[in-house]
């Protein structure tokens, strides 16, 4: 083989092996392609600091990427993110970015609740004496996030004999999960 064939050769090979490493370094940073810029979260659920949770599959260099918040009030806690004081993220909007080199991309967190209280025991009847003040907490338990609060007609125990009652129990963000009771008041 000819020297200048070896030359023809070996220089675009030794080209591509010295400027691959460049480009795959020139895609570690820019602009990350996310999945959607705005994301829904439950309360209560994990807010990972894992920018592959957030960025298209098959993105590159998610290894040197870093999710940090924008908004005040956020902690980091191991690799997830909680507000101050709490155990997971308050109900809101928070903006977050995806550092990537010296770029970053915005993005944003909802957290919402959307589920009802769980109720920890069920009740179908009951006995009460006229008058009687009934406690619901006693009565249907529950247990939710938001806190919990108890709706049911005021009069249930006014006058003997048996009363079909609905207790709604709602948390403070309106998801309420109703139970129906037969109450026998006597005298």
């Amino acid at each position: 083989m000819k020297q200048s064939n070896i030359i023809q050769i070996a220089v675009p090979l030794l080209l591509a092996l010295f400027l691959m490493p460049l480009a795959g370094l020139a895609g570690c940073s820019g602009e990350v392609a996310l999945r959607k810029h705005t994301f829904t979260i439950e309360l209560g659920q994990d807010v990972y600091a894992n920018p592959a949770l957030y960025a298209e599959s098959g993105q590159q260099g998610l290894e040197h990427m870093t999710v940090s918040p924008v908004s005040t009030g956020i902690a980091r806690k191991d690799n997830r993110f909680i507000s101050r004081g709490y155990d997971y993220l308050l109900v809101g909007e928070y903006d977050f970015v995806i550092e990537n080199g010296g770029t970053s991309t915005p993005f944003r967190i909802k957290i919402k609740d959307t589920r009802p209280p769980t109720v920890i025991s069920e009740v179908t009847e009951m006995d009460a004496t006229v008058g009687e003040r009934i406690d619901w907490v006693s009565v249907f338990p529950a247990t939710d996030i938001s806190g919990v609060s108890y709706e049911a007609p005021f009069d249930t125990t006014a006058t003997p004999g048996d009363h079909d009652v609905t207790v709604k129990i709602s948390d403070r963000f309106g998801n309420a999960v109703e139970k129906p009771v037969k109450v026998k008041v006597s005298e």
